[in-house]
């Protein structure tokens, strides 16, 4: 009789302390929410991230994540999506609203080859397009290849809106011929 309660007793205290490893563990190392729900409570991975579609030209849709203020074509980069070489240049201005464009001395695009054509939600957010990224468009690309929806995939900075943003990859110029 004294074994079968020493015995219960252990069990009971061996089901307890695992019970209280298992919650502290289980609060330690349990997923965050893809969503941050709660005042206060530091951002996560998923809070940066958005997700994207890529159509390329064949027509085939690929899905693609993105971190929230990188460009565009960091994103195609580093999901093996084939765009062309990178425009360099950082941003020759910064326009901030229709009346105010400020100069940030960037060399600005410096060619046209990462051209996309963006649709869906989010397309309004991007930064208005500056006179050097149209200027690389049409020299560039044929006037019947470049639609209002063009753009430089080097000069989009991804937003929060653009989650779910569809960005279709025209065929590329050949660039192999200097």
């Amino acid at each position: 009789m004294a074994f079968r309660l020493a015995c219960k007793r252990f069990m009971t205290q061996q089901s307890h302390s695992v019970a209280v490893v298992n919650k502290t563990a289980v609060r330690s190392f349990a997923a965050a929410p893809a969503v941050s729900e709660t005042a206060g409570s530091a951002p996560t991975v998923f809070d940066k991230m958005i997700s994207l579609t890529i159509v390329d030209p064949s027509g085939a849709r690929r899905k693609i994540n993105g971190m929230i203020g990188t460009t565009l074509y960091e994103a195609c980069e580093t999901n093996e999506v084939e765009l062309g070489p990178m425009t360099t240049g950082g941003p020759s201005e910064s326009v901030h609203s229709e009346r105010w464009t400020e100069p940030v001395f960037g060399e600005g695009p410096t060619s046209g080859y990462d051209h996309v054509v963006l649709s869906g939600p989010g397309v309004n957010t991007a930064t208005p397009m500056t006179r050097s990224e149209s200027r690389m468009l049409e020299d560039y690309w044929d006037f019947d290849e470049v639609f209002p929806e063009s753009r430089l995939a080097s000069m989009i900075t991804l937003t929060k809106q653009m989650d779910g943003m569809i960005v279709y990859v025209p065929p590329r110029v050949d660039d192999s011929n200097p």
